[in-house]
């Protein structure tokens, strides 16, 4: 009886996308390649770009031998559900053929000229000492190169022949002239190999193209929670801590996309709780991950839970999850509305702006609080705005503020956002997190202002998206 082959879908083959667990699909049929990457002659990054997706086409296109469908079968696992039957490229065969006539080299060629022009200069030098000592042989040939005209025809005399010295004279000439276009023509055999001398001063290397480790995967399981243990616990600003937990090793990445977030659960009175947050750290910080949760009293994971944690306490987390997964180019520019510890999400994104020399992004954000001792990152904030004014402009909105206050007071109106965000279109979008309440009045406000109004579900298309 025949073994019957599994088969899997799209979205299982999507979860196997890193360096420790690495599938792909080509022309209907799912290989792990994990254990191929190290040997794969096109490095295993090659292998990397495609993991969890359908690879066929970038198959075909790299053009194997006949044997990579033997070594390939050694890596399939099943079949893709509901692909349709499709053949395989014809493998690329070598046909032998004759070897090409070699070129004659530019070498050869000039020594072949060089040799022609010293030829001819000897002639020449030859023709002006003989000429010029009188011999007979040579005395006809002034007559006709310059003399057989009808003015100086004459019956029975002879043309008077050069002396000596006028044959000296006319041969250094001829010499001197053949000498100079001799020595060019060295010249330039002597420099048509290459040399530091051929090169201009500065000669730009192209870099080696790296990955872009804030896209990989790492260490986040999308659906498996995971228990890291908690290295650091410090107040921040009220009720707000920062937590530092640590990675299974100090190289481990957390593999968390830019704008994503993850989930905490817990065990409250034998109830699972979970919720989402969005860490300050990204991939870039090898080894933790960092998180700035405020808690609350009566929460049943921050006030209950977190806010208790001691050092060495493990925590239970998954990810990533969201609708959000920014790259360089998304749009041109980004209002940013943040409320309390809704900052985490805006921060990352800005980090990666800032971070990125070759994002232009301009974002401008706008900050509320209820009191400045509660605005969270603000020197991290403010030396970004400082470093990179043409990424980032901060505007902080305090409810009640102090008299030396030089930022904004009260609420975030649509006049300010007016002034401080950019104006509807194509290239810009406004992202909002923070209290439900701000969150209400600013969606009301933005559609007032022209933006589409966003829907229950934020999508990376939207106009105004939602965290």
């Amino acid at each position: 009886m025949a073994t019957e082959v599994p088969e899997f879908t799209a979205k299982e083959v999507a979860t196997h996308y890193t360096t420790e667990d690495a599938w792909m699909v080509i022309h209907g049929q799912v290989y792990n390649v994990t254990k191929y990457l190290n040997d794969h002659p096109g490095g295993a990054e090659v292998l990397i770009d495609t993991a969890g997706t359908d690879a066929s086409e970038a198959f075909d296109n790299a053009g194997h031998s006949e044997d990579a469908s033997e070594i390939m079968a050694e890596y399939r696992i099943g079949k893709l559900k509901g692909a349709g039957s499709r053949k395989a490229a014809k493998p690329v065969k070598v046909a032998a053929s004759a070897a090409p006539k070699p070129k004659e080299s530019r070498s050869a060629r000039g020594i072949t000229t060089t040799v022609g022009v010293t030829a001819a200069v000897a002639a020449l030098g030859a023709v002006g000492v003989y000429y010029g000592s009188g011999i007979e042989a040579f005395t006809a040939l002034p007559n006709l190169m310059f003399l057989n005209t009808p003015s100086s025809k004459t019956t029975g005399s002879r043309i008077r022949r050069l002396g000596f010295f006028e044959g000296f004279l006319l041969a250094s000439a001829v010499f001197g002239v053949a000498g100079g276009v001799v020595s060019r023509k060295l010249m330039k055999l002597l420099h048509a190999h290459p040399s530091f001398m051929n090169y201009p001063p500065h000669i730009k290397i192209p870099k080696a193209v790296k990955p872009d480790i804030l896209l990989q995967g790492g260490w986040l399981h999308p659906s498996t929670y995971q228990t890291l243990p908690l290295v650091k616990k410090e107040l921040v600003a009220p009720n707000t801590y920062h937590f530092v937990f640590q990675l299974p090793n100090p190289q481990a990445v957390l593999g968390l996309p830019i704008g994503q977030h993850i989930s905490i659960a817990a065990e409250i009175d034998g109830k699972s709780v979970s919720r989402s947050y969005t860490p300050i750290s990204n991939n870039a910080d090898r080894g933790v991950l960092e998180l700035i949760i405020k808690c609350y009293p009566q929460g049943a994971l921050t006030g209950r839970y977190l806010e208790k944690l001691q050092i060495g306490d493990e925590v239970k987390f998954r990810g990533p999850k969201g609708a959000m997964r920014y790259r360089r180019g998304l749009c041109k520019r980004i209002g940013m509305l943040a409320g309390g510890s809704g900052i985490t999400p805006m921060y990352q994104l800005i980090r990666a702006v800032c971070e990125d020399d070759r994002d232009t992004t301009r974002i401008s954000l706008v900050y509320a609080n209820r009191g400045e001792r509660d605005i969270l990152l603000r020197r991290e904030l403010d030396a970004f705005a400082r470093r990179y004014p043409e990424n980032l402009r901060v505007h902080y909105v305090l409810d009640s503020a102090p008299a030396s206050w030089a930022g904004g007071v009260g609420y975030v109106t649509k006049d300010l956002m007016a002034e401080r965000f950019p104006a509807p279109g194509a290239d810009s979008k406004v992202m909002i997190c923070g209290p439900p309440g701000m969150v209400s009045a600013a969606k009301k406000s933005l559609a007032e202002l022209g933006f589409e109004k966003p829907g229950s579900m934020s999508k990376m298309s939207d106009q105004v998206f939602l965290f």
